[in-house]
């Protein structure tokens, strides 16, 4: 999308209070309906970037972990002066590496998706609690 086409969000915001105003809903904030999915939509974007630091990290330590395995093979590939236990040794070693690579880049994916989470429920709980305050006074007048 290029971005002559990419819509202003205030002038957005602007058109759909101007939409709202004009529905005349008794006891509706049109402001405050549009604030709150502002703040709906900043917290997908928060969640979307801390995801996509996450598989950006994973990816790094994959790429990481590629290399570092790929030189030890080499190296015991191409030192002809390594005896078979010596060879048995290296690989043993790359083996417990990537291992080790593997448990740590699960724990990166769990916590980039924890976080994620996180923002969203965080949102959530936030708009439930603003929902119920406004049924409470609603309630109560």
């Amino acid at each position: 999308m290029s971005t002559s086409q990419t819509p202003d969000i205030q002038t957005l915001t602007n058109q759909i209070n101007e939409m709202l105003a004009k529905l005349n809903m008794p006891g509706v904030d049109p402001a405050a309906l549009v604030e709150e999915q502002a703040r709906n939509i900043e917290a997908v974007v928060q969640a979307t970037r801390a995801a996509n630091k996450g598989t950006y990290d994973v990816a790094e330590k994959q790429l990481e972990l590629f290399r570092a395995a790929s030189s030890q093979l080499l190296m015991m590939f191409t030192d002809a002066a390594l005896v078979p236990n010596e060879r048995a040794e290296l690989a043993q070693q790359a083996y417990e590496m990537a291992l080790n690579g593997s448990r740590e880049i699960t724990s990166m994916a769990a916590k980039a998706s924890e976080n994620a989470f996180a923002i969203a429920r965080t949102r959530m709980t936030e708009s439930f609690e603003h929902f119920r305050k406004a049924a409470t006074l609603r309630k109560n007048t």
